[in-house]
Parts: C-alpha cells; sequence; structure tokens
C-alpha cells in the first residue's frame, strides 16, 4: 500500500504531471538551478513555480520514491492486464474493488460505501420503474401482460411464452 501512496500517478505533483517531466527531472540531475527551469517551463507555455520544482526535487527525486514508483507502475500494469471488461460496468468496479479491499491495497471510506449503496438502491428502483411502466403499457395499449427480468421481456400468452427483446 505504501509504495502505491507514493505513486506519482497519486500524486498532486505538478512536475510529475508535467508533459516535460522527464526533461525537468534531467535538468535538476544535472544540478540546474529551479529559477533556470521555471523559466524554461514558463517559455513553453508550461510554467512550474520555482518552489513547486523545489518541492519536487525534494520528495520525488529521491531513491525511495523512484522505487515506489516503478512498483506502483508495474502493479498498475498488472491490474490493467487482468481487467476483463465483459458485461456490466458497475459490476466489473464492484468486484475490482472487492478484489482490492480483500488485497488490502484499498480502504473505502464510510462515505464511499454510503454512496456506493445509494447508488445500487436507485439502480433497483429504476429497475423497478420500468418493469411497472412495461406492465402498464401491456395493460393500456389492451396487448399481452409482459414479464421484466433483468431487462428481458417475456410475452405471457395462452401456455405458450415468447422470448421478446427490450
Amino acid at each position: 500500500m505504501d509504495e502505491l501512496a507514493k505513486a506519482p500517478v497519486l500524486a498532486q505533483c505538478a512536475a510529475c504531471r508535467s508533459p516535460f517531466a522527464e526533461q525537468i527531472n534531467e535538468r535538476m540531475r544535472r544540478g540546474a538551478p529551479d529559477t533556470q527551469i521555471s523559466q524554461w517551463l514558463k517559455d513553453n507555455d508550461a510554467y512550474i513555480s520555482r518552489i513547486t520544482l523545489g518541492m519536487h526535487k525534494r520528495e520525488h527525486l529521491t531513491d525511495e520514491f523512484q522505487t515506489a514508483k516503478k512498483k506502483a507502475v508495474a502493479a498498475f500494469k498488472k491490474q490493467q492486464g487482468t481487467i476483463k471488461a465483459k458485461g456490466d460496468l458497475a459490476q466489473l468496479v464492484r468486484d475490482q474493488v472487492i478484489r482490492m479491499v480483500d488485497d488490502g491495497f484499498l480502504m473505502p471510506t464510510l462515505a464511499e460505501g454510503l454512496r456506493a449503496q445509494e447508488m445500487i438502491d436507485r439502480r433497483v428502483e429504476k429497475s423497478a420503474d420500468r418493469e411497472l411502466s412495461v406492465t402498464l403499457a401491456g395493460i393500456l395499449g389492451g396487448g399481452p401482460v409482459i414479464n421484466m427480468i433483468e431487462m428481458e421481456a417475456e410475452e405471457i400468452t395462452d401456455g405458450k411464452d415468447a422470448s421478446l427483446d427490450a
């Protein structure tokens, strides 16, 4: 967890997120002053203050941070390789979050849990509303009664079932 928390992809560092990040780091390693680097970035329409650059140098150009960065990037690439986007995106996210919580990589807050439950409840309510709308439309239209299960319609006739696409 520590490696992921220190990863630049999760940090709010302007220098790490800059399109010139490699050039910034190289100039710092050669000993260029922060003010000079800041001016160079300003000339390239990518201004970063000398204070931010100094903080980046002290916190992110350390061997410890670079090692953590490499581990985090490797973990991120591994996660990308294992995520398969089949079916419902909400279920995919739910399953991925459950795996990350079980592995100790993620600790959701109470607020996040409540928001997730609210989204699940809203989804159930919408499903019930759709089912009611289809049933009412069938009744008002004089057509057959249709049962909706997971957005797949099934027409109920005199003993014969014919599937319909919703």
